[in-house]
C-alpha cells in the first residue's frame, strides 16, 4: 500500500479512463497526486474520491497543447507540493480510424498536438526539476499503434509510433542522470474514448476481451515504483496478446 509513499505524481490526462484509474491507484499507494486535464468537474470529482479514500490529491486544469498552460500547471504543482517525482503523460485523442485521405489538416494537427506535443511540453517543463534532483520518473502512454498499424487511423498510428521513439530517446539521453523513461502500450481498453466503437480486434485478442483501466494502471504503478528499478527505455504491451499475431 505504500509503494509510492512520499512521491509527488503528476497524472496528465487524469480526468477519465486509464488516467483516472492511474491517479486513484497512485494515491492509494501513498503518492500525492496532481490530477491534470481539461475537464474541471471530472477532475474535482476524482480528487474528492481520492480524498474520501484517505489519499492526497489536487486538480489543476491544463491544456496540454499550450506551453503557457503546461508551464503554469508545473509551477502550481511546485507551489503546492514543492517538487515532482513522477510524470505520467496520459492525455490522448483518437482519430476514428481515418486513413490519410480522410484526415483533414485540422484533425492531423489536433492529434499531433495532444498525443505528441503535449508529452513533449510536459517532459521539457519537468526535466529541469528531475535533473536538479538527480532522479525522476517519466511514464508515457503509447498504444498497440506504437508497434503496428490497424489500431487507429493514419494520424493516431503516426502519433503513437512517435511516442515510442520519444521515450527511447529520453532514456538514452537522461538515463545516466538518474531519470527513468518508459512506455506503457495499452490494447483495446474499455474507456470513454473507445465507447461505441465496434472493433473486430476483440475476436483476435488471445485474452478474448477488452482490457480494464485498472489493468493498465497496475503496470504504470510497477514502472513508477522501485519494483522497476532496472527497467529503462522499455515499451510494455498490455494488450491481451493482440499484437502477438500481427
Amino acid at each position: 500500500m505504500d509503494k509510492l509513499k512520499g512521491k509527488v505524481a503528476v497524472v496528465v490526462g487524469g480526468t477519465s479512463g486509464i488516467g483516472e484509474a492511474t491517479a486513484k491507484l497512485f494515491a492509494k499507494e501513498g503518492a500525492k497526486v496532481v490530477v491534470s486535464g481539461l475537464k474541471n468537474d471530472q477532475g474535482e470529482a476524482i480528487v474528492k474520491s481520492i480524498e474520501n479514500n484517505g489519499g492526497t490529491a489536487t486538480f489543476i486544469q491544463v491544456d496540454v497543447t499550450q506551453k503557457t498552460s503546461v508551464d503554469q500547471c508545473v509551477n502550481k504543482v511546485l507551489d503546492h507540493y514543492g517538487t515532482i517525482d513522477i510524470l505520467y503523460n496520459g492525455a490522448g485523442v483518437h482519430d476514428a480510424y481515418k486513413d490519410a485521405l480522410e484526415t483533414d489538416e485540422q484533425t492531423f494537427d489536433q492529434l499531433i498536438a495532444v498525443n505528441v506535443k503535449g508529452p513533449y511540453l510536459f517532459t521539457n517543463a519537468v526535466l529541469p526539476i528531475f535533473l536538479e534532483k538527480g532522479k525522476g520518473n517519466i511514464i508515457n502512454i503509447g498504444s498497440q499503434s506504437t508497434f503496428v498499424a490497424g489500431a487507429g487511423g493514419n494520424t493516431y498510428v503516426t502519433s503513437k509510433h512517435a511516442m515510442g521513439g520519444f521515450t527511447k530517446q529520453l532514456a538514452y539521453d537522461f538515463g545516466d542522470k538518474g531519470i527513468k523513461a518508459n512506455l506503457v502500450a495499452p490494447g483495446f481498453v474499455e474507456t470513454p474514448m473507445t465507447e461505441g466503437i465496434e472493433d473486430e480486434r476483440l475476436k483476435s485478442i488471445p485474452e478474448g476481451r477488452a482490457g480494464k483501466t485498472q489493468e493498465i494502471a497496475n503496470v504504470a504503478l510497477f514502472l513508477a515504483s522501485e519494483d522497476a528499478s532496472y527497467v529503462q527505455g522499455a515499451e510494455i504491451k498490455v494488450d491481451g496478446g493482440w499484437t502477438t499475431g500481427r
